[in-house]
């Protein structure tokens, strides 16, 4: 990533971070148009390597977990991948941490995990603490550059994606998640699929 797009990237997140009240979602690296607040996410565009679609297989994504392993999402075959894309300063980011954890406590046994992944670029130290602070027990991955944002096609944290034990896209979301019932359709049959 050249030097000027970490800048913008910088300075879109540390804009982001002083917004002043939290919203269902918040955006990272905004279009230059004013995107609303409920605003759809863009409209699709034909499919590409780095197509996200429900429907699609998840393009190939490694990154460095906090523990200092390598997670790639392509040796997840045979699992069900739950990835959560968002930053220490996201407000539904934080809203949805008990979700995503008891989603991750509940259905561990089964094959199935979640995968946060963070935004941050103020170190590992700092996504640490905040992992600590929240109890977080699920793996979370270091992404300062964006690289699963430009995968996801997504100005809005936190997104997150379901992968079947195939390595299919079968549910995607923008903004924080509840545990409703088409998210538990999704999982469900996610869950009760075999890897073919």
């Amino acid at each position: 990533m050249s030097a000027m797009r970490k800048t913008l990237l910088a300075a879109m997140l540390i804009i982001a971070a002083c917004r002043k009240h939290e919203t269902p979602q918040q955006t990272v690296n905004p279009p230059k148009s004013a995107v609303s607040e409920k605003s759809a996410p863009p409209p699709a565009t034909p499919a590409t390597d780095t197509d996200s679609a429900v429907g699609t297989a998840m393009p190939a994504y490694k990154a460095e977990l906090l523990d200092g392993k390598s997670f790639d999402v392509a040796a997840e075959r045979g699992n069900v991948v739950f990835l959560n894309l968002w930053a220490t300063w996201c407000g539904p980011c934080r809203y949805e941490i008990p979700e995503l954890q008891k989603l991750h406590t509940d259905n561990a046994a089964k094959g199935f995990k979640v995968v946060g992944v963070s935004l941050d670029d103020s170190g590992k130290e700092n996504v640490q603490q905040f992992v600590t602070d929240h109890s977080m027990t699920y793996p979370v991955a270091l992404d300062p550059d964006g690289k699963l944002a430009n995968i996801f096609q997504t100005t809005v944290i936190p997104t997150s994606v379901l992968i079947d034990r195939n390595g299919k896209i079968v549910w995607k979301k923008y903004g924080a998640i509840t545990v409703d019932d088409e998210l538990r359709h999704a999982l469900d049959a996610a869950l009760a699929q075999k890897r073919s």
